[in-house]
This record gives C-alpha cells, sequence and structure tokens, in this order.
C-alpha cells in the first residue's frame, strides 16, 4: 500500500499499529513492531514526513495516525 510512496513494509506495519491503538509513544510502538526505539522513532519521523503520523497535541512525546481515509 504505502511502497507507491516510497515506504516499506516496516512503515505501512507502523502506520498500521498506529491506526489500530490510535495513539502511542515511541517505545509503546517500538515494543509492538519489535524495532529498537531509535529506529521507531526514525520510522515515525519518515510517517510524518509524508503526512501519515503526527506528533500529539494533547500528549507530548505521543504520535497519532492521519486518519486512512486521508492517508
Amino acid at each position: 500500500m504505502l511502497a507507491a510512496i516510497g515506504l516499506d513494509e516496516r512503515h505501512e506495519a507502523a502506520y498500521r499499529a498506529l491506526v489500530a491503538v490510535g495513539v502511542a509513544e515511541v517505545p509503546e510502538l517500538a515494543h509492538r513492531l519489535a524495532l529498537d526505539e531509535a529506529e521507531a522513532a526514525r520510522v515515525l519521523r519518515r510517517l510524518e514526513q509524508h503526512g501519515l503520523a503526527a506528533r500529539s497535541t494533547a500528549a507530548a512525546g505521543r504520535w497519532v495516525a492521519a486518519p486512512p481515509g486521508v492517508a
């Protein structure tokens, strides 16, 4: 699905996980995806660059996914 915009399976898995949980911190997402925290943070920043994720304005350190209809 996201390969068309240059993202790989890790990015797609992270996006799907973020959609499923609604909001997540990097350690939580890293655990869900079996990635180290630095890699999970890189994946989230890449999703953010593509408009697929954003840092939560309601809670520092948390991330939210763009709704699938928007993505």
